[in-house]
């Protein structure tokens, strides 16, 4: 029988899944800033530097809609193990290749295609490992603890290090990133056994096609829910606008060194850390609507300033403005769509929403890296700009029919007819 953390500690297995999880987000963070990085060093086409952002979230619209099922079905523990070994050892082989001079761009696509892959295996099983961990009055502590990990080496120390090391050897983050991700095998092999589960043979097991359409239509006819994800669709369109880009106006527009590409992203990631600190806070004061409407106006008109950045100071102040609304968003966001789902449809509901905000990622990385080539790449932050302000507007008129106090599940869906 597995046992769960006490209120006084939160139990080995969790220590086990933190460590794993702190290690292997270590080389996430370092790989983030370096594949964009290597991409500019291989080619000019600012095209072809776009499309690895869209490599890197195409698998929320090709693999996501399997995984997300296959996360339920198949033993957890197992999956995160396999899922490591194997991504280890792709960004290794990249490594190798970079240290050959034998790299092409190409091949940076299929690599950040590949660790999303791994991504939509390993994340939803850690989240899904969190209550079986420990008890229901420390799930928030483990859950913030979790977070925290992802906030710190995903976003803040990770970019500068990636940069960091890229200029040392270009070779050497891809390698660090590959050994943290075979090194976290050892945290995660001491992850408890699952207790096999018992055969039931009344009810015929339902195809990976059902599940998934089941939380795509609930999404579709909720009231509130359907026309917000559609607002973040667009929102996630000006945010790939931009961030796609970043690298080429940091160390080309502005002409400063790679290093500088991952200070700007760490000084954006520290916005972003205090913003998460204050979302809750501001939905409880201003309510809903108002604090995420308006944390989506407020990054618009960051976006559109950077447009128009003259210097590096300038565009990473403009980023750190940029970071706050944008992870106050996150618990506001998070909560909204907790508590307005059963239970029973949470995992498929947010993995449709992801699949459909993180595909517009592709388009606007591309449709970014087209009207650069022709309008420049300020013209792309230009462009992010105003997508995130009728995002602004679409979330506003959304949430106008958010119930003051809604309670979890309470919203239902509207039906047809």
């Amino acid at each position: 029988m597995m046992v769960v953390g006490t209120k006084r500690s939160l139990g080995q297995g969790f220590r086990a899944l933190f460590v794993g999880s702190l290690v292997s987000n270590i080389g996430d963070g370092i790989r983030l800033s370096a594949l964009p990085l290597l991409a500019a060093s291989l080619t000019s086409s600012k095209l072809l530097i776009a499309a690895v952002t869209a490599a890197q979230y195409l698998p929320w619209v090709t693999f996501a809609p399997a995984g997300g099922a296959l996360v339920d079905r198949w033993d957890r523990r197992r999956t995160i193990l396999i899922t490591q070994a194997w991504r280890g050892l792709v960004v290794g082989g990249l490594a190798l290749l970079v240290w050959t001079s034998h790299a092409e761009i190409w091949q940076v696509w299929v690599v950040a295609f590949a660790i999303t892959v791994g991504e939509i295996l390993v994340d939803p099983s850690t989240v899904a490992l969190v209550p079986t961990l420990v008890g229901d009055d420390n799930l928030d502590r483990a859950n913030g603890r979790i977070s925290s990990v992802e906030i710190i080496t995903n976003d803040f120390a990770g970019g500068p290090v990636g940069a960091a090391l890229f200029s040392l050897a270009p070779w050497l983050p891809f390698l660090i990133d590959g050994a943290t991700y075979l090194g976290s095998l050892l945290p995660f092999r001491r992850l408890p056994r699952a207790e096999p589960q018992p055969q039931t043979e009344d009810t015929p097991p339902r195809s990976l096609r059902a599940e998934a359409r089941e939380g795509f239509s609930w999404l579709r006819h909720h009231t509130i829910l359907g026309p917000l994800t559609l607002a973040q669709v667009v929102y996630y369109f000006g945010l790939a606008a931009s961030l796609s880009l970043l690298v080429v106006l940091v160390t080309d527009e502005l002409n400063a060194p790679t290093a500088a590409f991952g200070l700007v992203l760490a000084v954006g990631a520290a916005g972003a850390f205090l913003g998460t600190l204050v979302g809750a806070p501001l939905a409880a004061r201003f309510g809903a609507r108002l604090s995420l409407s308006g944390a989506v106006a407020l990054q618009a008109v960051t976006l559109g300033a950077a447009a128009a950045t003259p210097s590096l100071p300038v565009l990473a102040g403009l980023w750190f403005l940029n970071g706050i609304p944008a992870g106050a968003q996150r618990p506001i966001a998070r909560s909204l769509q907790q508590r307005l789902t059963p239970n029973d449809l949470l995992g498929r509901v947010n993995v449709t929403t992801r699949i459909f905000t993180r595909g517009i990622i592709v388009i606007g990385a591309l449709a970014a890296g087209t009207l650069a080539t022709f309008g420049g790449v300020r013209s792309s932050f230009a462009l992010g700009g105003v997508a995130q302000l009728v995002a602004a507007a679409m979330m506003w008129k959304a949430l106008g029919r958010l119930p003051s106090a809604p309670t979890h599940g309470s919203q239902q869906p509207r039906q047809d007819g």
